[in-house]
């Protein structure tokens, strides 16, 4: 008897340990990202000039908004041009689109910071559905570029910035309150939440003006995060928390935030084109948030802090499983010029789009696979 005991205790103390290889193979700490193919996007209707975000619809159309040309186009994740909604092409005039929504495509959501409105267009048929004022506080405006928008059951959620302090100046994050609106459908606020955290209202020199807040849309809720506060937050479309996890250590994303050690007027580094003799710090930032099932793909941009042509900006990615409460990241960085922005992930396969036209005029769609790797050092 005791025989068989030991048997059976041998096998189940097996199938546990395999049990636990498998677990450890499907969560690993480190990750290759390896792109498998490349398209470029064929530009026979209309062409793009530059990007400012990207998203996926569904698992066969990719949006990109572009300021330069301004329009929200639409595309096949092969390569084929589908459709645009471009400034001045519709009898309302020219838009400047602070960012986008497409959840409910064909019918796309534009924030237009040029007429401050929510502007709704039906991409199929090309028409022009509606135009909703948004009634703003007197102090704030949209954000010009890669505002955070969303489109709510009862309105919209829009990031809103300080009209009074640029985004040199250490008042900027600490004294512009809240950047997160709620807006009603009649234009109104509703409420408000999401101050910069005490990270950002600490530095005392100009901090490098690129876009701290990330967002990320999951449908009914949504995550954001200040990188540097280490912190990713969930909330429902109601504004309530209703999750918090700490973001995690990483060998290549430097959390610490750095300024200049004195405050950069605006209007001096315009007019120098940008060659002032100050020294303002380029920290890593966030480019985007993406949900896929039980993971979260957050994308970092990571600036090298070189000079001249050694300066590059690379990016890698951030993941969080949900179920096993654990995060691993990526162990290869790509230059932002060769990988572009993350636009989404569908079962296994994430989709960047790179046309920033820094290095050539063609733009491309990437499909790219994550492949564990076993150690790392």
């Amino acid at each position: 008897m005791k025989r068989y005991f030991l048997i059976a205790m041998a096998f189940f103390s097996f199938l546990a340990a395999c049990t636990t290889e498998k677990q450890e193979a499907a969560n690993p700490d480190f990750w290759e990202l390896s792109v498998v193919d490349s398209v470029l996007v064929r530009e026979d209707k209309f062409f793009l000039n530059s990007q400012a975000e990207v998203k996926l619809i569904g698992d066969s159309l990719l949006a990109v908004s572009s300021y330069r040309s301004p329009m929200v186009a639409i595309m096949t994740t092969g390569g084929e041009q589908v459709t645009k909604i471009a400034s001045g092409d519709f009898p309302i005039g020219s838009f400047s689109p602070a960012s986008f929504d497409v959840s409910a495509y064909p019918i796309v959501y534009i924030l237009d910071k040029r007429s401050e409105s929510v502007l709704v267009f039906n991409a199929e048929t090309q028409e022009f559905v509606e135009k909703m004022k948004l009634q703003l506080p007197e102090d704030k405006v949209i954000r010009f570029l890669g505002a955070k928008f969303k489109k709510l059951v009862d309105g919209f959620l829009v990031e809103l910035v300080s009209s009074v302090y640029d985004s040199f100046h250490p008042d900027f994050y600490r004294a512009s309150g809240d950047q997160i609106y709620f807006f009603g459908f009649d234009g109104a606020v509703q409420s408000s939440m999401f101050e910069y955290s005490d990270e950002y209202k600490a530095i005392s020199g100009s901090l490098s003006a690129v876009t701290y807040l990330t967002m990320g849309d999951f449908g009914e809720n949504l995550a954001l995060s200040l990188p540097h506060s280490k912190k990713l937050t969930f909330y429902s479309e109601t504004e309530q928390i209703f999750d918090s996890v700490a973001l995690p250590q990483s060998r290549f994303f430097d959390y610490a935030l750095r300024g200049a050690d004195q405050i950069v007027d605006f209007n001096e580094l315009f007019k120098s084109g940008g060659d002032s003799k100050v020294n303002v710090p380029t920290n890593h930032y966030f480019n985007s948030i993406q949900e896929s099932g039980d993971e979260i793909f957050i994308e970092t941009w990571m600036n090298n802090r070189e000079q001249g042509d050694k300066n590059a900006t690379f990016s890698h990615l951030l993941i969080y499983d949900k179920t096993a409460k654990k995060w691993s990241e990526t162990v290869n960085p790509k230059n932002i010029m060769e990988i572009g922005m993350l636009a989404g992930v569908v079962r296994d396969t994430l989709y960047f789009y790179e046309g920033s036209l820094m290095k050539h005029d063609e733009k491309y769609i990437k499909r790219a696979v994550l492949r564990p790797v076993v150690e790392y050092n």
